[in-house]
């Protein structure tokens, strides 16, 4: 799937503006098998922040993806992203007009605790102040500093998950190696925290897994998500939507 059809399907499905409100609720991740749009939401009474947690191959590139889908449904007075990780490859995305996207290059345990007290600040203003944007917290390859995960238990994402846990206008969206320890029988490992697991596969699908607030896992629904063209012609794409004064959605 390019990022042309995705945003296509998009434009099709929020012509209505509570179908619009809907997805924005659910999060869309990609097309399942029947044409719909799986989500990442599935909580009736989701009382904490909502957690998509990625993992499997090339899983950063499909949370570039995925913010990319968020800052079509949120204009830049709707939404800040807040991205942490070691990983290089998320500089494209601030070249994304229209989207209020910060991105801290983190390469050390020292730096990530800098970072969570810019996040605890971050909250603090956020519970003072009223109409605040949305919060995107974006992590990942955490696990891969040195002296982090040493007790294999994903600590440090578990620390940023519990200062969002109660936080209503707040996202967090992971990625990090979770298969042993979700695959193993033990899903209260971090994903437990959370209602979604993604999977990524190198053909451009996913397994989506959502997780219960009992920490029981549903049956993988599988999902086809946008894999092309590459990230720079994706960001060309946006920008040209945005400069040309038209929105994705009025975009035919």
């Amino acid at each position: 799937m390019r990022t042309e059809e995705w945003i296509s399907l998009l434009q099709e499905q929020t012509a209505d503006d509570e179908e619009r409100r809907l997805l924005k609720c659910g999060l869309p991740l990609g097309v399942g098998a029947a044409g719909e749009t799986v989500v990442s939401q599935k909580r009736e009474h989701p009382y904490i922040a909502r957690l998509t947690c990625v993992t499997g191959g090339k899983r950063s590139a499909f949370i570039k993806r995925f913010i990319m889908t968020l800052s079509y449904f949120y204009p830049q007075s709707e939404a800040n992203f807040l991205i942490l990780s070691p990983r290089a490859d998320y500089g494209d995305l601030l070249r994304l007009k229209g989207a209020d996207i910060s991105s801290l290059y983190i390469q050390s345990k020292g730096d990530l605790e800098s970072a969570k007290g810019c996040v605890k600040e971050l909250l603090k203003l956020y519970a003072e102040s009223k109409g605040c944007p949305r919060l995107f917290l974006v992590l990942d390859g955490l696990e891969e500093l040195e002296g982090c995960n040493e007790n294999g238990d994903l600590e440090e994402y578990r620390e940023f998950a519990e200062l969002l846990a109660r936080e209503k206008n707040a996202d967090l969206i992971v990625g990090a190696e979770l298969m042993r320890s979700i695959f193993s029988g033990n899903p209260g490992v971090f994903a437990g925290v959370g209602n979604c697991l993604v999977t990524t596969r190198e053909d451009g699908k996913a397994d989506v897994t959502y997780v219960g607030d009992d920490f029981s896992l549903s049956l993988p629904t599988t999902l086809t998500f946008p894999d092309s063209p590459s990230m720079t012609e994706s960001v060309i794409l946006f920008n040209s939507l945005k400069k040309s004064g038209v929105e994705p959605d009025e975009e035919q």
